[in-house]
């Protein structure tokens, strides 16, 4: 089992012309799944740029495994172990699954000293990868333009499970996906979260989240409202802390 990391921050605040889009925000995340819930303009995706490298914060501290970490970068995140995928993913369509894979990443072999590209390892690889998380796609050699929507989350999961993420930050990755196809990402999750994996998740599908989480955190207006674990909390009381209804106490 390949043990999740201790993801840590505090006081973090981030402005963009004045707005402030983060206040004060400090938060833990351990191996299990950390929901992260909250109404358009709360403050989650400027929260998930700045676990992974895209934006910086104005203030506050990061640490990982309690050791203080500046992440300028979403190359610098993924040299800490910290994955990202995204609505948009950041996968090319020009390129094949394995190619995708390992995009920056190559592997190369050098045969009388010239450097190529280690294709067949790669292929070899890849295709090893999506056996051991059961994620159907045809052959590891077809162009990620031609693939669903499910597929290509699938590839840029893939990724991450053969990079030996600690950290997996998922930013509404179902939301272009259909119910059948978002019935097997979740399945797909679920089984890297039981091996022990750290993931933080962004949705806005309360009820999945009931079912996933081990752990709910709740935004309003930049802020951290509340955080629970939603076996102690109802879909009502979630709802009444995003509108500010409710305050935690």
């Amino acid at each position: 089992m390949d043990n999740g990391a201790v993801l840590r921050i505090e006081d973090v605040n981030k402005s963009y012309a004045g707005i402030r889009a983060l206040q004060n925000v400090s938060a833990r995340f351990g191996p299990g799944l950390t929901a992260i819930i909250g109404d358009n303009g709360a403050g989650k995706s400027t929260f998930m740029k700045i676990l992974s490298g895209v934006t910086l914060p104005d203030t506050g501290s990061l640490f990982l495994n309690d050791h203080l970490i500046h992440i300028a970068s979403p190359f610098a995140a993924r040299k800490l172990g910290i994955e990202s995928l995204y609505q948009d993913l950041a996968l090319a369509d020009t390129l094949n699954v394995y190619a995708n894979m390992f995009l920056g990443r190559e592997l190369v072999r050098r045969v009388l000293g010239i450097p190529f590209l280690d294709e067949r390892q790669m292929a070899r690889l890849a295709t090893e990868t999506l056996d051991q998380v059961r994620i159907n796609i045809p052959s590891v050699h077809t162009m990620v333009r031609s693939l669903s929507g499910g597929q290509r989350q699938a590839v840029a999961l893939a990724r991450a499970i053969h990079f030996k993420a600690s950290v997996l930050l998922l930013d509404e990755p179902t939301a272009a996906l259909g119910p059948k196809e978002t019935d097997s990402f979740n399945q797909i999750i679920m089984a890297v979260v039981r091996e022990g994996k750290t993931v933080i998740m962004v949705t806005h599908n309360i009820p999945q989240m009931m079912e996933m989480a081990d752990r709910v955190i709740i935004m309003r207006a930049g802020q951290i409202v509340a955080q629970t674990d939603p076996k102690d909390t109802s879909q009502e009381e979630i709802m009444a802390f995003m509108v500010g209804s409710r305050r935690a106490v």
